[in-house]
């Protein structure tokens, strides 16, 4: 569709209002991420947006200048979450040890440059009374953290297979490559499905709306245990601002010890943006809407 702009009766008499210019239009394109980045390198396009980790990779081969590429510095959540509560994972400490598993800064350094890793749900404390909850195992080494993992794996006595439901694109490929390294390394056989097809791990890739501890939490928890999800209905039942930001604190307590989500980053939103648009900002939302990109907006 042509987006074409109407002038402001509140700014511009009517009557004297001219006929837009050309470049005030705009024109929307919905295609393949792989297009619209060509079409953005040929110089066809001002904009691109909604970029994801899974299509970082065709920038590079697309040829796209570093000045056009900007990161949001999006708020969310970016890890897998524990979809399926039976066999080895059934367990928390066998959940947690699978957490403790993951080297965080080569699996998205094998994606992205400047991707930092996280190894807890909350980036701050946010509406809680307490600081984001700390995985036990975060002061042990990756070493320490992998011989853990394969002894519960051992311990298992059976062998272990486990779905990990991601999206299609390169960098959902190079994500893949890093957990099933990882899974293999501690005696897991991995299995990719698609990401709405049954599994045991599964990508969660999502801006937080709004700053809210809960968000998270209950994003996190799906599903999880009984005591973490009392905790979590515990905060959006409490009647005081006091009582909702101790309830998550509890609620992220609960979610630390029952381990159903394993973070790895924040999510990694991007935009093409050509020089001409000089009013685009990044922001934690990733949001931009089409009226804020000149300077001349109604």
């Amino acid at each position: 569709p042509l987006l074409r702009p109407v002038p402001d009766p509140r700014r511009v008499d009517p009557d004297e209002a001219a006929t837009p210019k050309p470049e005030d239009d705009v024109r929307l394109i919905a295609e393949s991420p792989a297009r619209a980045i060509l079409r953005f390198a040929r110089g066809a396009s001002d904009l691109m947006l909604g970029g994801r980790f899974a299509t970082w990779p065709l920038i590079d081969a697309a040829g796209v200048g570093s000045t056009a590429i900007r990161v949001d510095p999006a708020a969310g959540l970016f890890g897998l979450s524990i979809a399926e509560r039976d066999g080895f994972l059934a367990d928390p400490a066998n959940r947690q040890a699978l957490s403790a598993a993951f080297d965080r800064a080569s699996i998205l350094a094998a994606i992205a440059p400047n991707w930092d890793a996280t190894d807890r749900l909350l980036p701050d404390a946010l509406d809680s009374d307490a600081p984001p909850q700390i995985p036990g195992w975060a002061l042990l080494t990756l070493d320490e953290r992998r011989a853990g993992a394969r002894a519960r794996v051992t311990a298992w006595g059976k062998p272990v297979r486990l779905r990990v439901a991601l999206p299609q694109g390169p960098g959902a490929n190079l994500l893949y490559g890093q957990i099933g390294a990882t899974l293999l390394a501690i005696g897991i056989t991995p299995e990719r499905v698609a990401e709405d097809a049954p599994a045991d791990l599964r990508l969660i890739d999502a801006v937080a709306p709004f700053d809210s501890a809960r968000w998270y939490l209950a994003t996190a928890c799906a599903p999880c245990g009984p005591a973490a999800q009392a905790a979590i209905e515990q905060a959006r039942l409490a009647p005081t601002l006091a009582a909702r930001s101790a309830a998550i604190a509890t609620a992220d307590a609960a979610i630390n010890a029952d381990t159903p989500f394993i973070p790895l980053a924040r999510p990694l939103r991007w935009s093409l943006v050509s020089g001409r648009l000089r009013q685009y900002q990044t922001n934690i939302r990733a949001w931009h809407p089409l009226n804020r990109l000149r300077a001349d907006t109604n």
